[in-house]
């Protein structure tokens, strides 16, 4: 295989190639292959060319501080276009798509060491250790790790988060909202914040009792956007993804849920609520396709004042009216009036529900309570 180009890998098995030719990205099936890269480009004898990286070879790849960073110490060697920087951390991406070469988990953590930990830096270690092992999209400083879970002696897949300092108590802030969203009856992945607060860990949901994966795909990737252009689109575009791609057993159940998630968002002020931050799984192709459980849900007006939602709803980018939630119901979910009222109860009583834990949570530090009051306060129990 060329320099510039790089094996492709589903679930471990070489499904195809990939190459950088004539100022384009090329991808060629194998010719024995069944198995799809993405719902978005099913196996076929032509090449799937574009002149932007694929959206799906793109979506795990890091952003922000973390890509800069990796990229910077390896100038040096070697160009880090995107090919390359494929090449380093691609045999290391979150997910069942991989690529150049598989390799084997060789450090193993245990689960309660990361949350029990007393190191102050125990974050910084974690990321000088396994930095280029992180194929894990977004900004937000994070690393996926392999960790041993002493209640089931399981070797399981986890996320670690932590913040920088303009956003101070991010783990805590998550770690409430996503208590919010199971309180509000949505599948969440298993999730946990370290004894310090420092950090938030989240189990992935991609991955199989055999250590194979399900396929994921975010919604940049199924409306054929570049992560950059995660705050583009709109809420009903979403809807007719959801309609075009989940099997039909779960259509209306994912509507629902989709609903839920975004009146969840509204009471939250989550302002983060874009394209990468909502998906399906599947495991094979369109037959089991459903929509992924509900994750990196925060209260951003906490630190933006005046955030604003991060993808359109009818007339714009703002905190909507009852009218337009009920609007989008009926006309984008197929959702009735009564069911739409049921939604809206079952998310304002989670805000209720969130807001007791926060008062019987206990801590002695008079500035974590005072941002804990905050965070209250940001919160909304009517739309």
């Amino acid at each position: 295989m060329k320099e510039s180009s790089l094996k492709v890998y589903t679930n471990r098995t070489l499904c195809g190639g990939l190459s950088y030719e004539n100022e384009q990205y090329v991808f060629n099936y194998k010719d024995d292959t069944s198995s799809l890269v993405s719902l978005t480009m099913p196996v076929r004898n032509s090449s799937w060319n574009s002149k932007k990286l694929h959206p799906i070879f793109e979506m795990n790849m890091p952003e922000g501080a973390l890509k800069e960073a990796i990229k910077n110490h390896f100038a040096k060697i070697q160009n880090m276009d995107d090919i390359n920087f494929l090449r380093l951390i691609g045999p290391y991406m979150l997910g069942r798509v991989k690529f150049n070469e598989i390799v084997d988990e060789k450090d193993i953590l245990k689960l309660d060491d990361i949350l029990n930990s007393s190191k102050t830096n125990l974050f910084e270690e974690l990321m000088q250790k396994f930095a280029i092992r992180s194929g894990v999209s977004g900004v937000q400083p994070k690393l996926l790790l392999t960790a041993q879970n002493k209640t089931t002696m399981a070797f399981e897949h986890y996320i670690v988060k932590s913040w920088e300092s303009s956003y101070p108590n991010l783990a805590l802030n998550e770690y409430f909202c996503m208590r919010a969203v199971k309180n509000a009856g949505l599948e969440t992945p298993e999730f946990y914040i370290s004894e310090d607060l420092s950090m938030f860990i989240m189990k992935r949901f991609d991955v199989k009792e055999d250590n194979t994966y399900l396929a994921f795909e975010d919604m940049c990737v199924l409306t054929a956007r570049a992560t950059d252009e995660k705050y583009n689109g709109s809420y009903e575009e979403l809807t007719r993804v959801i309609k075009d791609v989940i099997n039909p057993q779960e259509r209306k159940k994912s509507l629902k849920i989709f609903l839920t998630a975004l009146i969840m968002n509204h009471l939250l002020r989550n302002g983060d609520g874009h394209l990468k931050n909502y998906g399906i799984l599947y495991d094979k192709d369109y037959e089991d396709t459903r929509l992924a459980p509900i994750y990196d849900v925060i209260t951003t007006t906490i630190y933006i004042k005046n955030d604003i939602p991060a993808l359109k709803l009818g007339d714009g980018k703002l905190w909507w009216k009852d009218k337009t939630y009920r609007s989008f119901a009926k006309n984008s979910c197929g959702l009735s009036n009564t069911q739409y009222k049921e939604v809206l109860k079952t998310c304002i009583d989670a805000i209720s529900k969130t807001k007791q834990e926060i008062d019987r949570y206990k801590c002695r530090d008079d500035k974590v309570k005072s941002f804990l009051n905050d965070l209250k306060d940001c919160w909304h129990d009517l739309i």
